[in-house]
């Protein structure tokens, strides 16, 4: 008779194995993981001026990095917006068509970016 009491008090015990604990929590991060995006502020801008444009990388605190690109002497940039910001994902923050005109030969080159998709087109 006592065994049998014993075995039923085993049976009553509530609460979770270590195993169980374990397999929950990772079950857990995994979704989790997968749920949260990626959160990053970084931000890449370009800012035009006739003859050359500079590159920066940053974040709403500062900038982490520049580049200042200029162009051979018969190159002119011109432009809508002075300022051309991209977010995270590489998506433009708003349109814009940038012309560059070669001084010697006259030609003309235009390049749309279009926002939300930043897809690029080139006329020439």
């Amino acid at each position: 008779m006592n065994i049998i009491w014993q075995k039923e008090a085993e049976l009553n015990k509530k609460g979770f194995t270590l195993i169980e604990l374990i397999v929950t929590i990772g079950l857990l991060i995994i979704l989790f993981s997968i749920v949260v995006p990626r959160i990053n502020t970084d931000r890449y801008s370009m800012t035009f001026y006739p003859d050359f444009y500079i590159l920066k990388v940053g974040t709403n605190t500062g900038i982490k990095q520049y580049k200042k690109v200029e162009l051979k002497e018969d190159f002119l940039f011109m432009y809508s917006f002075q300022n051309l910001t991209f977010n995270y994902r590489g998506s433009p923050s708003h349109g814009q068509t940038i012309t560059l005109k070669d001084l010697k030969t006259e030609v003309i080159k235009q390049i749309t970016i279009i926002p939300v998709t930043g897809r690029i087109l080139l006329i020439e």
